[in-house]
């Protein structure tokens, strides 16, 4: 007659069959936790969404010491900047100068000298835009224009300035809140509280022809 006692090999047997799924649903909570740590650990590496206007705003290339020269239509240089730091910003076409030195050529071919701090060049509509301490010189008539910012658009020829303007030609200077000036004409328009320094000419100058 068999006994109905149970052997230590099924007994073993019995209790590994009754604590395995309670391992694989403690094994499954710590994996999960894991993935849950990993996911909220600060150190762990974040996907960052691509903000558009941020990258519209990347340069794409920095030039140290560089010249750049803009042609006019007939293959005539308009203007040429010398710059000892350039940034060119593909996406909307402009590029950043620092302490820019330009030259400007009317259609007579004469040259006028512009410089400031810093300037922006947009080449699809030939504007240049020259900021802090901006000033236009004519060296062949010796006067000068001040400002703290400067437009100049090379297809026109014309520069101008919406902040107040200094326009000096030793001894006399004048000053006004805007200025026009057509450099193919070789004129000057001041607007806006307009005022000037004339000193009258003495009688050496009367006498010269």
């Amino acid at each position: 007659m068999q006994s109905s006692t149970p052997t230590c090999t099924a007994v073993a047997e019995m209790i590994r069959q009754a604590l395995l799924p309670r391992w694989l649903w403690i094994a499954g909570m710590v994996a999960l936790l894991g993935g849950l740590l990993v996911y909220l650990d600060p150190r762990a590496p974040q996907e960052v969404a691509v903000d558009p206007a941020a990258q519209a705003e990347e340069p794409n290339h920095v030039l140290e010491g560089a010249d750049m020269t803009l042609f006019g239509a007939d293959g005539l240089i308009q203007q040429s900047i010398r710059t000892p730091h350039l940034v060119h910003i593909p996406q909307d076409s402009l590029t950043q100068v620092e302490m820019p030195r330009a030259r400007l050529f009317d259609e007579q071919r004469r040259e006028w000298l512009a410089s400031a701090d810093s300037g922006t060049v947009d080449i699809a509509s030939h504007h240049l835009t020259l900021s802090g301490s901006a000033r236009l010189v004519a060296p062949e008539s010796g006067w000068q224009l001040d400002s703290e910012v400067l437009h100049y658009d090379s297809r026109q020829a014309h520069a101008w300035s919406d902040a107040p303007v200094v326009l000096q030609h030793p001894p006399q200077h004048m000053r006004a809140l805007r200025m026009d000036t057509w450099l193919n004409d070789s004129q000057v328009r001041l607007t806006g509280d307009v005022q000037g320094y004339h000193p009258a000419a003495t009688h050496e100058q009367e006498e010269t022809p």
